[in-house]
């Protein structure tokens, strides 16, 4: 479901006097009653729905289950916490390939596939993998990249400029013009924090580079996935990864990857 969709939902729960706790059951997706309160402040209860939701904080067995609830909430999320981190621990800095390879995967995901390099996402990680991505493994130089913002109406333009102009490197003179979106345009409002930011390049021939190797990988996948039919687990399986840039140095790829895990 989109956030737009999540949250008429949660607000519509709540105008029916279901409370914070039989909201997050009826859901079907995770939210905390903080997101809860935030979206439904504005919504007043009827004096029967207020008087039906006292009634059942002061229930015993109703206070039992929240209490219920809450243990195991809190046990779940120490589970999902030791998940992550056992598999964070998993991938130290990536090799040249991989992060060649990585990036490779996220233009195909997110990227244009016609006329120039754009990648857009409001994913600020993401962004700046890939900004990175594009001056390591592309080569791309610093006054080539141009950027811009997708905002809603009220945001704080000037702020948001400069954190993403902070956050990738790109000095704000190289920001094109940024898309508002005004109330009562037909839009959903779903107010991303540091809106929706598209990095583009300006560079057909560096595209279709991309979109070979991009090729390139994809054509090399039917070795691999022949190997759980057909290969005893060590065997090793022939193919070959994407030549990587020859003015790329082992150590600028280290340093630049430490800097973004930091």
């Amino acid at each position: 479901m989109k956030n737009w969709e999540k949250k008429e939902l949660v607000r519509s729960l709540r105008s029916k006097g279901l409370s914070y706790r039989e909201i997050i059951c009826a859901a079907p997706f995770s939210i905390c009653k903080s997101t809860i309160s935030e979206w439904c402040k504005d919504i007043q209860l009827s004096v029967a729905q207020m008087e039906r939701l006292d009634k059942l904080f002061h229930d015993g067995s109703y206070r039992g289950r929240l209490l219920g609830s809450k243990t195991t909430q809190l046990r779940r999320q120490q589970e999902v916490r030791e998940i992550r981190g056992k598999a964070k621990l998993e991938y130290g800095v990536l090799s040249q390939s991989e992060f060649k390879v990585a990036g490779l995967m996220l233009y195909w995901a997110e990227g244009a596939k016609s006329r120039y390099v754009d990648i857009t996402n409001s994913d600020p990680l993401l962004i700046k993998f890939m900004v990175n991505w594009l001056r390591l493994v592309c080569e791309v130089p610093e006054d080539k990249f141009r950027a811009s913002l997708h905002l809603h109406s009220g945001q704080n333009e000037k702020k948001i400029k400069e954190y993403w102009s902070k956050l990738i490197g790109v000095p704000q003179k190289q920001f094109c013009k940024s898309y508002i979106k005004k109330e009562g345009s037909g839009y959903r409002k779903n107010l991303l924090y540091k809106g929706t930011i598209k990095i583009r390049v300006c560079d057909s021939n560096l595209l279709y580079k991309i979109l070979g190797w991009i090729e390139g990988v994809t054509n090399n996948l039917g070795p691999l996935a022949q190997l759980a039919e057909q290969l005893p687990l060590k065997e090793k399986v022939g193919g070959s990864t994407p030549p990587w840039p020859n003015k790329l140095k082992s150590s600028a790829v280290v340093h630049q990857m430490r800097c973004f895990s930091h």
